[in-house]
Formats: C-alpha cells, structure tokens, sequence
C-alpha cells in the first residue's frame, strides 16, 4: 500500500531541481510554488530545497546559470555576486582543509600523496 502511494508521487530529479531554483534564486515561496505545481504538500518541496542546501554546502552543487533578463538587472547582478563571493569562500575554505589534510599525511604518517616535480610516469 505505501509503495503505491509513494509511487504516485514521484517526480524526475530535473523537475525538482527547477522548483527548487524557483524557491532559492527566484525569491518566490515555497508554499506559491507547490500551489502552482500541484504538489500534494509544501513540505515535499522544503525537503528538496534542504537537500540542495546540503549539497551545496559539500561543494557538489554548482550555482544556477542566469537567464538573458537577470543579466540586465543590477539588482539581480548584485545579489549574484554576493551569491558568487559566498561559493568562493566556501572553495577556499575546502582548498584549504584539503591541503592540510594532504601535508598532514605527508608529515605525520608519511605517506607520499603530492607528485614530485621531474617524476618519469
């Protein structure tokens, strides 16, 4: 009985990902959007938007193309830079996490993990 019910809900990865880019870089709400789609609840909805949030924190998510419109908009602009700034920190702060992660091993447990300069292959 479940798994009839939650077949009749289920929906392509590609169709959530364009309501949930709706939610997060188009400013309309959760709740305007899942009306306007049909779906059976809001909470579905949220809970594609906490799993992208989650994926884009992992780095796994890349950030939205713009569409034409927005690219003339300065507001729009603005909030894409800060969108843009945000990522970068957040790729900076893993770049670095992730050398330090490779010097630790290099030192510590000795294990070689950089390749050397001049190495034939």
């Amino acid at each position: 009985m479940k798994e009839t019910m939650l077949s009749r809900f289920s929906f392509t990865e590609t169709f959530k990902e364009k309501l949930v880019l709706m939610v997060m870089y188009r400013n309309r709400s959760a709740k305007e959007v899942a009306k306007s789609y049909r779906l059976p609840n809001v909470q579905m909805l949220n809970n594609w938007v906490n799993l992208y949030k989650k994926k884009l924190e992992k780095g796994a998510v890349t950030l939205a193309v713009m569409d034409a419109k927005d690219k003339n908009d300065p507001k729009a602009l603005k909030q894409r830079i800060k969108q843009l700034e945000k990522s970068l920190e957040k790729a900076n702060v893993m770049i670095y996490g992730l050398n330090a992660m490779i010097d630790y091993a290099e030192k510590e447990l000795k294990v070689p993990v950089r390749k050397k300069r001049g190495t034939k292959q």
